[in-house]
């Protein structure tokens, strides 16, 4: 099973959607429309209880928060070299700066 990310434009799933693509990953996207009360539709939300995007199902379940779905995808495809998978500090740093646009600055 190849995973699918559901995400929406001009919001912050577009950072996943690059990070799948930098990765060269074979992913299924499924566009949502906001606007359109996409993600608060009932199927949406028994995936994904909280009504938002990003979410990403795999064959081992599903994943929400940006910063989460960036750490997954740099270590799940690590020939991609998204992260510094091999130095934990600037590893820490760069979960750090993704949680900071995230959860600060996009909010």
């Amino acid at each position: 099973m190849k995973p699918t990310l559901y995400y929406a434009p001009g919001v912050c799933s577009l950072a996943s959607h690059i990070a799948f693509e930098e990765a060269g990953a074979d992913v299924q996207y499924v566009r949502l429309d906001l606007a359109k009360g996409d993600s608060r539709q009932s199927d949406y939300l028994a995936m994904n209880p909280k009504g938002r995007v990003p979410l990403v199902v795999t064959e081992k379940g599903r994943l929400t928060e940006s910063p989460a779905i960036l750490a997954w995808i740099a270590q799940s495809w690590p020939e991609a070299q998204l992260a510094p998978l091999n130095d934990p500090w600037a590893l820490a740093q760069v979960n750090s700066f993704n949680a900071y646009l995230s959860g600060t600055l996009h909010g």
